[in-house]
């Protein structure tokens, strides 16, 4: 398997570093657009609010196994997520032949075995190998921004509270639209009110995941269970619930994801303490799908819950980027940018928002020659992670 070691720097004193852009966010959008400009030879990096990569395409670790909490699976949605699995293939990325189910009381109605892929060691291994060689500042979340004299200026917070200062040229945003509003709209009286406005036009809908462990001694009876997942009635608090192990995880620690439906998730999502709202979704999948079992009552070795604020696009943009050349370059990109006007879209509107994004940001700095998309290689030979 290639390495996909990313360059991670040491970010205690970034206040005099001025760089060629900045690119907030570590999703497909944000690594994509990274590549092409790194490989032309841009001072590119990637500000990464998290520890980890890949937005939400992404794993969670647990006791002697993980469980992919955000997308599912990868499938071919088009020509870009064909050839991003393609690429995958044999480096981490592996055919799913499990079977997914669509239930309604009292009947299981399997889904069409289309083509879907996963990572055994976690769907987030895609990140990481797009992120391979990229200059990534992980554990750096931007606060602020501000127009400078020869671009922007950022503030950054660590994940220790710790502030600092960036200085880019030009600027790509690959963050959900609302998070990008929030940012820029106390540069309201420099930016075209157009591009506002259409940020506050995308709306997303959120999720709430519940992420449970249990036992060896329940690997018996979640062997016997007929489904590998289960798609739920849109009208239950649960629409998805998987069995993580089905993606050739480690079988004495079962685990299984259950995902809430937007009206659960709306209801619940700023809740202090999501534990309640977690175990609510649990015992929806205990009473519904596990109740022929010989143990019902089993309870989870480890309960999590993650809060997904912005899990799927509503209501997108209508153009594959969003940009701006005053005060400064800037593009907005992400999967809620989609020019086809997808009802759902998802990773083939994010690799080509973050693509045209990677030609936009370039037309409006040097329109250096940019070398076609290869989701095969690394950036550059990668050097050993620093934190």
């Amino acid at each position: 398997m290639a390495n996909t070691d990313t360059t991670d720097i040491d970010t205690t004193d970034v206040a005099d570093i001025a760089i060629d852009i900045a690119i907030v966010g570590a999703g497909l959008s944000g690594l994509v657009c990274t590549q092409r400009l790194h490989r032309a030879g841009y001072q590119a990096v990637v500000l990464e609010k998290s520890r980890g990569l890949g937005g939400r395409m992404a794993t969670r670790r647990l006791p002697d196994t993980c469980a992919d909490h955000g997308l599912r699976w990868l499938e071919a949605q088009g020509t870009q997520s064909q050839q991003l699995i393609q690429a995958m293939l044999g480096r981490g990325l592996e055919p799913w032949a499990g079977t997914v189910y669509r239930w309604q009381p009292d009947e299981f109605i399997p889904l069409p075995a289309t083509p879907r892929y996963v990572a055994a060691d976690g769907i987030t291994a895609v990140a990481k190998q797009l992120g391979a060689g990229l200059e990534i500042w992980r554990g750096q979340r931007v606060v602020a921004i501000s127009s400078a004299s020869q671009g922007w200026a950022l503030t950054l917070e660590s994940l220790a509270g710790d502030r600092q200062a960036l200085s880019a040229k030009a600027l790509v945003m690959a963050i959900p639209a609302p998070q990008a509003l929030d940012l820029l709209q106390p540069l309201g009286s420099v930016l075209e009110a157009d591009l506002l406005e259409a940020l506050a036009a995308v709306q997303f809908n959120p999720c709430i995941t519940a992420i449970a462990c249990f036992s060896e001694a329940e690997r018996a009876l979640f062997e016997a269970l007929p489904w590998a997942a289960v798609q739920c009635p849109p009208e239950a608090p649960a629409v998805w619930i998987s069995q993580e192990g089905s993606k050739g995880r480690n079988p004495d620690c079962p685990a299984l994801v259950v995902q809430s439906s937007a009206a659960f998730a709306t209801a619940h999502l700023d809740e202090t303490d999501l534990t309640a709202s977690g175990t609510a979704l649990l015992d929806y999948a205990k009473m519904h799908l596990l109740s022929g079992l010989p143990a019902p009552q089993i309870l989870p070795q480890v309960l999590q819950v993650h809060r997904w604020r912005y899990a799927t696009v509503r209501s997108p943009y209508s153009q594959t980027y969003l940009s701006a050349s005053q005060p400064a370059p800037l593009v907005l990109a992400g999967d809620w940018c989609s020019p086809d006007k997808n009802p759902n879209p998802g990773i083939e509107q994010a690799l080509e928002s973050g693509i045209a994004a990677a030609d936009a940001i370039n037309a409006l700095l040097d329109s250096r020659p940019l070398p076609g998309v290869d989701y095969s290689a690394p950036s550059s030979a990668p050097v050993p992670l620093r934190f």
